[in-house]
């Protein structure tokens, strides 16, 4: 694979040379050379290898489609004839065949899961009804594309239906389809451009391994040395106290995902492990962290030594932090960090930490969801060395 520019092959139904476009001229890394297979060739593209379209090799694959062109029973439905979904099911299952037949041409393929127009509103209080309704026709049909798919351990469905959501009314326009073919929005290939372009991060092992984050008014609410332990604002009957614990709760459900955390904060060590261990409303305890930097140091020089003690590089970093200041300080110094912007509700911090796709990754394994623990584990072994100081003594203490 290349490591400047990727080649990406576009197969659609539709007109997705904008597509091409975006991620042509995009310089977030991966960088890509795009280009769209020819319109309407599908089905002629997926069944032969020697098409020109695979010419020269690409590293990646786009394969997106309209349900209605993939299952011509679907498009009876949509018409609202009487259709077995069983029929519907089988047309998609030789679909997912024709896509698995590309397996050996590209190191990894995507296929946008399908999805209807903002307007169409079938059935509506029947839309939902199983057998019958085009909303839950289509959600079978996504199922059993992924379900198929998934015995393919290098194509993967990616969810087309959030980058409908954020792009809202604007996901699509049936001018844009009558003038010039264009199914979607350019607000839609926005977001399909930047979820492909994680989905290959993660799949190319770049996904971001360590959250880093500040304690004062990122954690929790106030400043712990000036307010105390038992003020700060952390759950009870507080609206921004609750957001408080739904962000760290959010941080704990990372680490179930294989991320670890870690914290650099300008404090008291000691005060603030106390307020870590001993609130009742925290939900992110000492052990819950790969390591800290908890002093008055310049946080970009504790970044990056807490970053060294952990074994990985500073690709590997997000750094969140509530104060403006501290984020263009570390964006200056270590550009290699992740420094999301960040609200400055707090209220706003669990959603802005589940819209962050630095994450993304094809795999999720058993060790992957223990790393925390084992880094914790190490920690404490590493200070029980430093109080007994030899390894004689140590393994002594541990019988």
């Amino acid at each position: 694979m290349s490591a400047e520019r990727l080649r990406c092959l576009l197969v659609a139904d539709f007109t997705i040379d904008n597509l091409a476009g975006l991620l042509a001229n995009d310089e977030m890394p991966p960088l890509m050379e795009a280009k769209a297979a020819p319109f309407e060739q599908v089905t002629p593209v997926l069944l032969k290898a020697d098409h020109p379209a695979w010419s020269p090799r690409p590293d990646i694959a786009l394969v997106w489609t309209r349900p209605e062109r993939v299952s011509e029973s679907f498009a009876r439905l949509l018409g609202y004839e009487e259709v077995p979904v069983e029929q519907i099911l089988a047309e998609v299952d030789r679909f997912a065949e024709q896509i698995a037949l590309i397996r050996d041409r590209v190191r990894l393929a995507f296929v946008p899961s399908w999805t209807l127009p903002h307007y169409h509103r079938g059935y509506g209080p029947l839309d939902m009804r199983p057998g019958v309704g085009h909303a839950a026709v289509l959600m079978q049909m996504n199922l059993r594309l992924a379900e198929h798919l998934a015995e393919v351990s290098n194509i993967f469905v990616l969810d087309a239906g959030q980058w409908a959501v954020q792009a809202g009314p604007r996901s699509t326009n049936p001018k844009l389809w009558f003038m010039g073919k264009v199914a979607f929005g350019h607000e839609v290939l926005i977001a399909a451009m930047a979820s492909l372009k994680a989905a290959v991060n993660g799949a190319l092992g770049r996904s971001r391994k360590l959250v880093v984050v500040d304690l004062d008014d990122t954690l929790w609410g106030g400043i712990l040395g000036d307010i105390g332990r038992d003020q700060i604002r952390l759950g009870g009957h507080d609206a921004v106290g609750e957001a408080y614990v739904a962000f760290q709760r959010g941080l704990k459900a990372l680490t179930n995902r294989g991320v670890l955390l870690g914290i650099v904060s300008k404090n008291a060590e000691q005060t603030a492990l106390d307020a870590i261990d001993n609130h009742p409303e925290m939900i992110l305890r000492r052990e819950h962290f790969a390591g800290w930097r908890i002093n008055w140091s310049d946080k970009a020089q504790n970044l990056a030594e807490l970053t060294a003690e952990l074994n990985l590089g500073l690709q590997s970093v997000v750094f969140l932090d509530d104060n403006p200041v501290e984020r263009d300080r570390v964006r200056s110094t270590l550009p290699e960090v992740l420094v999301p912007e960040w609200p400055t509700d707090p209220m706003l911090y669990l959603a802005a930490l589940e819209a962050l796709d630095c994450f993304d990754t094809t795999t999720v394994s058993h060790e992957d969801r223990g790393r925390t623990q084992l880094y914790s584990a190490e920690r404490e072994r590493q200070a029980l060395m430093g109080e007994i100081g030899s390894v004689d003594d140590l393994l002594a203490s541990l019988q």
